[in-house]
């Protein structure tokens, strides 16, 4: 980096470029699109591309280095450190001698202030500051807050379960209150993870939440709820409109719904959250006032959660999401019963309006395949039914996924025609092989694609075994269609049915969630597998 300084003198004059070029606007706008190693050959090329070319290579960082080589050489005291997993060895810049404000200066008013992005991966970097370092930079810029990037937006801090790996406990834990060297009050967007073993590092996150007056996207990566929920207490957050949050006590759900901005919340590891109320409460448990409100700005809503019960506590706790668009809602592992995923169904039915939301995301057993073993004597038990979503009438979308019978009914695809007619994407089918058979066939098919025009995408589990192959009611523009669990009796017919009804037809998909059951290789299986390698593999 210093180098730029020095041969700053002998850069040509821009008398000779194209009119364009002289313009500074434009000039801005190649840089920004520029990589480091572009960025630093167009500073070079002559004075015009000099400012413009250094806030391009300055812009975002992804280290400590181009601070440590704008110090001077003579500060020094090199030791090499033994990386695991690395062929080079890692140098820890400790002092040599005693640092003075000079010795920052060209940095402070010359590179600091371009900087608008920093990831402070110790990790992967070559050169890394020793504590007693970052400790003089301290004393030496008066322990101001950002004083190293003062116009610094976004901020990713280290993360300490691998600085703690690799270069010991103390170092990990001790270079966390470090942090507000380059964090002040400018920075708009902040992530980081905590550790529970480092109380330092919760001390300084803490401390720090209170001079983030702008700060509109914060990724708070705690695993443990009670740092959580006392971050969120810490400050008002104001501006705060992106919220991304691994898990958090019942308690914090208020301090939420406060924020007055908030317009996206990703919550990405939620534990268990208590139902306010019993299943079987009914109309009764519905009736119990609202515990708060708030979310007056939330309109995305993602949250994945180990069970469908912990995303039922949650929504029981919530007021209704007057602005809420957006859901997604993934359970890691299996519903128990029809029950908890009907119950799940209603939870958030309840809580959303109709007037506004359009995109729902609901499914369970993700990231596993569910257990799946044939029984011979199943006791009925009442199926899943998505009734409950026909009120959301500007649905486009809609994806929903159990591990247990969803019923689909002849009377569900009328229903479905005069609820969701600007539906494009409709995906409601089972998670693994589902013993009753398919209460639609393609005639009910062929009726939700003449009513909802708009479909370009559909997943549904029905009856293929009387496609005469000579049905007509197309064609429609269907691109994608999904059968998982469909039965069929004659792939020739089927794939005479699909070329006349659906030529557009881009992927054609029989299997569980992309998941083959290998215990299930029935005659359907083997039939749908003969139309989807009839059709050219996925097509």
């Amino acid at each position: 980096m210093p180098i730029i300084c020095q041969v700053s003198s002998t850069l040509s004059s821009s008398s000779k470029m194209p009119g364009h070029l002289q313009i500074p606007e434009v000039v801005r706008s190649i840089c920004n699109e520029l990589d480091r190693s572009s960025a630093l050959a167009m500073s070079l090329t002559c004075r015009a591309f000099f400012e413009p070319g250094l806030d391009s290579l300055w812009h975002s960082l992804d280290s400590f280095e181009p601070l440590l080589a704008c110090l001077p050489a003579d500060l020094w005291r090199i030791e090499q450190k033994n990386i695991r997993d690395r062929n080079t060895l890692t140098s820890v810049h400790c002092l040599k001698r005693a640092l003075v404000p000079a010795d920052v200066d060209r940095y402070l008013t010359r590179y600091a202030p371009r900087i608008r992005r920093l990831k402070a991966d110790i990790y992967k970097a070559k050169r890394v500051p020793s504590l007693e370092l970052l400790q003089a930079l301290q004393v030496v810029t008066d322990f101001q807050p950002g004083a190293l990037a003062p116009l610094l937006r976004s901020f990713r801090w280290i993360p300490g379960d691998m600085i703690k790996l690799e270069f010991g406990l103390e170092y990990s834990n001790n270079i966390q209150p470090f942090m507000p060297l380059f964090v002040g009050a400018s920075v708009t967007n902040l992530m980081f993870n905590m550790k529970s073993s480092l109380r330092l590092h919760a001390l300084t996150l803490l401390a720090t939440a209170k001079r983030l007056p702008y700060l509109e996207t914060l990724v708070l990566g705690s695993e443990t709820v009670q740092f959580a929920d006392d971050y969120l207490r810490s400050s008002p957050w104001n501006h705060l409109k992106h919220l991304e949050i691994k898990t958090f006590l019942p308690s914090a759900i208020p301090y939420m719904a406060s924020i007055p901005q908030l317009t996206r919340l990703f919550i990405t590891s939620l534990e268990e959250i208590p139902r306010r109320y019993p299943n079987d409460s009914g109309a009764t448990g519905r009736q119990i006032p609202l515990p708060i409100q708030g979310f007056s700005c939330l309109k995305v809503l993602s949250i994945k959660a180990a069970t469908c019960s912990t995303i039922i506590g949650f929504f029981q706790h919530l007021p209704t999401l007057t602005k809420l668009q957006e859901l997604i809602a993934f359970a890691l592992a299996r519903c128990s019963s029809e029950r908890e995923a009907q119950d799940t169904i209603d939870a958030i039915a309840e809580r959303l309006n109709p007037n506004i939301f359009w995109d729902l995301q609901l499914c369970d057993s993700v990231g596993n395949v569910p257990d799946y073993a044939p029984k011979e004597d199943s006791e009925y038990r009442p199926p899943i039914t998505i009734a409950p979503f026909y009120i959301f009438k500007r649905l486009k979308f809609i994806t929903v996924g159990f591990s247990h019978w969803i019923s689909i009914t002849p009377d569900d695809i009328a229903r479905m025609r005069t609820a969701w007619t600007k539906i494009e994407t409709m995906d409601i089918v089972e998670t693994c092989p589902i013993e009753p058979a398919p209460l639609i066939d393609h005639t009910h098919l062929l009726h939700l694609l003449d009513g909802c025009p708009s479909l370009k995408t559909v997943g549904l589990r029905f009856d293929a075994t009387r496609v005469s192959g000579k049905e007509t009611g197309g064609p429609f523009n269907l691109g994608v269609l999904i059968v998982s669990g469909s039965t069929i009796s004659s792939p020739t017919s089927v794939l005479k049915f699909i070329r006349a009804n659906l030529p557009h037809l881009k992927s054609l998909d029989a299997t569980f969630l992309g998941v083959d059951f290998e215990h299930v290789q029935n005659m359907y299986t083997t039939r749908w597998r003969a139309v989807v390698d009839a059709l050219g593999g996925g097509t």
